[in-house]
């Protein structure tokens, strides 16, 4: 009797086995929104160029913390992203003229990698009226993919942010000299209290990094239908 119950149980052991590793093998070959999808997340600004600053809040560090963010997002429904910068530096060479320039040549060079499908520039904003909040989305000119894609994401920052704004062409070096669709997201003012304080909350940046996932998944699957 002994032997036939241990056959038993190794028999069952074996067909649970079998049947853990069919389950593996189907949850590994189901595909993900955004495989095979490369987008490259830009962090504005870097290095000595911390960009807008408010009350020793600095643009340049909240952009790459929202990068961040944002790549683990996109990465979790199956892109491959690539961040223009991953510190607080920028892109130039040691010694060079006019390091804004280098900087800015080398990001839209990454971009312009012939694997890259789309990216996304992330910036904060600043103005003299305090009043002014919420995120703010540019795209390239003449481009009506981009357009889209710009709605979309302003959409969602208006709910976000309970603001009534509207897409913008934007008149940017990144949107004008790179050839893959993109846009520039101004992710609020740091000129405005509220915004201020909202941008240095983890679970605000994740809102955004969220938000801009969910816009990417929305633009690709329109343009797959």
């Amino acid at each position: 009797m002994k032997k036939k119950y241990y056959w038993i149980i190794a028999v069952s052991c074996a067909f649970l086995f079998g049947a853990v590793i069919q389950i593996h093998a189907l949850v590994q070959t189901k595909s993900l929104p955004l495989d095979g999808v490369v987008i490259v997340v830009d962090a504005g600004h870097g290095g000595k160029d911390e960009g807008a600053q408010k009350e020793g809040v600095k643009e340049a560090q909240i952009n790459l913390t929202i990068s961040k963010q944002l790549k683990r997002e996109l990465e979790t429904k199956g892109a491959s992203v690539l961040l223009t910068r991953d510190g607080a530096y920028d892109l130039a060479s040691e010694g060079t003229s006019n390091r804004k320039k280098e900087d800015m040549k080398k990001r839209a060079n990454i971009i312009n990698a012939k694997q890259v499908d789309l990216f996304i520039s992330i910036h904060l904003n600043a103005y003299p009226n305090v009043a002014i909040h919420g995120g703010q989305v540019f795209y390239q000119k003449q481009s009506d993919t981009s357009k889209n894609f710009a709605d979309m994401i302003q959409k969602r920052m208006n709910v976000l942010n309970q603001t009534d704004k509207h897409t913008k062409p934007g008149d940017y070096y990144i949107l004008n000299e790179t050839k893959p669709m993109g846009v520039l997201v101004e992710c609020g003012f740091l000129s405005n209290t509220n915004d201020r304080s909202q941008l240095m909350q983890p679970s605000y940046q994740q809102a955004i990094a969220k938000l801009l996932t969910e816009s990417v998944c929305e633009y690709l699957e329109v343009l797959s239908i």
